[in-house]
Parts: structure tokens; C-alpha cells; sequence
């Protein structure tokens, strides 16, 4: 992905912002990236400290120098990064980027930046250690976070930053833009959740993990297709088995909701996301009549991972909540 022309093309309010930030060098010491789900926000906060440090900026990075390279291959020593999407952040991460970050810088430029992707992922007593190092801005030092959940950001940290807010691009147009990059159908539409950028999309097509909660959700779909006991069968048999951790687990149930959303959008306005899947959402929006509340439970569910729950009984609850009442047709 050419992140300046995604910046340009898809974000020209953000795209402006640090354009002129940069050309007049008047960065601020903290930035908040704020956007929903499938916005590549981590990769334009590594873009945005390249571009702080890059060694020929025009003024975004070049990707192209010695010190873009090493970034991107993550041994640039003045830049840490905290990521928050696959387990909250604590105190004690935040205290070593603080101790870090007291020394003098190891890098020729001079210059120490922290990115912490998702702070709605942090912590409370980690949110007041960071809110106490972004009151005292240091010379040199930049932080660059980001959100996917602007309403779970303490107002105190957003009024110490810049806030970017970056916009989602329509989803069929992601879709229709990664089909033309070669990416089959199927792919392009379940990865335009987790990924809002066709070229990120294409990157992630091969993924193992990918692939094998494809396999598994397509399987999920089709079992629940013929029946409940086939559906609860497979649950017990082989989802609970093959989804125990938790990551996978996550990825699994957001493309369930993701799903599940659209065959509601599409039982009542006939416009389908999933147009790969069509033939298996009208079958199932025959048999099942409880949508809404099929989904509150998914949300629960899903929040419900992040905790230390017993994830095979999580999904058996799923598969009963949704195959219940099911019509024989």
C-alpha cells in the first residue's frame, strides 16, 4: 500500500493537516488517529513517524531510505510500539516506554517516538501513567496513538492530542477495488471488515490463519444451512476444537456479526455485501426469525472474549441462541 496516496486519495482532511504540519515543521508532540474498524490506523501511525524521521521526506516519507527500511523492519531503535489489539495494555508497558524515553536518544536524529495502537485498550491505571507523560511534552518526543472507539477515549487524553479523524471508504467500492487487483470475491468480501483498503486486503489473502477461519466459517454456515443437530454437532465437535484461542476465536465471531449484520440489511433492502454468500443468506433468513436478538447475544459474546472465559461454552451458547426456533423448510 502507497500510504501517502492513500492519505491523498481516501483522507484528504488528515492528508492536509500533516502535510502542512510537516512542510513548516510544526509537529504537534501528540497525535490521536482515530477511525472505525478496518482502517489501517497502525499503518499510518508507522507512516507518520517515518515521516518524521525520514531521511529524504517530500515531506511525507519516502519509504524508500535506510531509516523507512528499518522501521518497516522494526530494528529502529528511538521508536517503540505498543499494540493494544490483541491484549490490553498495562501500567508497566507504559512506565518502560516512560523510562525509555528518559534517556537520550540512540538514533543519529535525535528524535524518540512511542505509537500505542488502541489506548481504549488500556488499563485504567496504564491510561494515568500516559496521561501524566503527555502533560509534560519533551522536546523530541512524539506520541502517536490510536482508536478504533473515539467514545472509550478519556476526554483528558484527546485534549492532549491532535486529533485525525479518518473516514471508512465504502465498502463495495474496497471490494470492487481488490477484485481488480485479482482477489477473489469471497476474500475481498470478508476481509473488507478487518481491512478498509483493497491493497491490505490483498496482502492478507494467504494468511494461514485466514484461511483456515475461512474454511471453518464457511463450514459453520453451511452445517447450520441443513439443521440444528448438524450445527450443534459441528460445534461440539470440531469449532469448539479448532477455536480455543483466543485471537481466533475474535476474528471468528467478528465475522459471524459482520454477517449476520448484513443478512438482516439484506433481508429487508435486498443489498447484499456478501454476494458470494447470497444463495446461503436468503436459505437461512427463511428459517431464522430472531435476528436482533441473535446479534445482541454476538456483541455480549464478543466482549465477553476479551474476559477469561470458557471459550468452547461460548460458542455453544452461540449456536443454540441462533439455530433457536429454527423453521424446517
Amino acid at each position: 500500500m502507497n500510504s501517502e496516496n492513500y492519505l491523498k486519495t481516501y483522507q484528504p482532511n488528515v492528508y492536509k493537516t500533516l502535510e502542512h504540519a510537516l512542510k513548516d515543521g510544526n509537529i504537534a508532540h501528540a497525535y490521536l488517529l482515530s477511525g472505525e474498524a478496518g482502517i489501517p490506523l497502525l499503518s499510518m501511525a508507522k507512516f507518520l513517524a517515518k515521516s518524521i524521521i525520514c531521511d529524504n521526506p517530500t515531506p511525507f516519507a519516502c519509504e524508500q531510505c535506510l531509516t523507512c527500511a528499518r522501521v518497516d523492519d522494526g530494528n529502529y531503535q528511538d521508536i517503540v510500539i505498543l499494540d493494544g489489539a490483541s491484549s490490553s495494555l498495562k501500567k508497566d508497558e507504559i512506565n518502560q516506554v516512560i523510562t525509555s524515553f528518559s534517556y537520550t536518544a540512540k538514533e543519529a536524529k535525535g528524535v524518540l517516538i512511542y505509537i500505542i495502537h488502541l489506548v481504549e485498550n488500556m488499563t485504567n491505571e496504564a491510561i494515568n501513567a500516559l496521561l501524566r507523560f503527555l502533560e509534560e511534552p519533551v522536546d523530541d518526543v512524539y506520541a502517536i496513538l490510536t482508536t478504533e472507539n473515539e467514545e472509550r477515549v478519556l476526554p483528558t487524553i484527546i485534549s492532549r492530542t491532535q486529533l485525525l479523524r479518518f473516514k471508512l471508504i465504502d465498502r463495495k467500492k474496497v471490494i470492487n477495488e481488490a477484485n481488480e487487483l485479482g482477489v477473489y470475491e469471497e476474500d475481498a468480501e470478508l476481509l473488507s471488515y478487518f481491512y478498509n483498503n483493497a491493497y491490505e486486503i490483498k496482502e492478507h489473502t494467504n494468511d494461514e490463519k485466514y484461511l483456515s477461519l475461512k474454511e471453518l466459517f464457511r463450514d459453520y454456515l453451511e452445517e447450520m444451512n441443513k439443521g440444528r443437530g448438524e450445527v450443534v454437532y459441528f460445534t461440539q465437535t470440531i469449532l469448539s476444537n479448532k477455536l480455543r484461542a483466543k485471537e481466533d476465536a475474535r476474528m471468528f465471531l467478528d465475522l459471524f456479526i459482520d454477517f449476520f449484520k448484513n443478512m438482516q440489511e439484506a433481508k429487508y433492502t435486498n443489498d447484499y455485501i456478501f454476494q458470494s454468500f447470497k444463495s446461503i443468506i436468503d436459505a437461512l433468513n427463511q428459517k431464522l426469525d430472531h435476528m436482533e436478538e441473535t446479534l445482541d447475544l454476538l456483541f455480549t459474546l464478543r466482549q465477553n472474549i476479551e474476559m477469561n472465559v470458557n471459550i468452547p461454552l461460548l460458542f455453544d451458547k452461540l449456536t443454540y441462541s441462533v439455530t433457536k426456533g429454527m423453521k424446517k423448510l
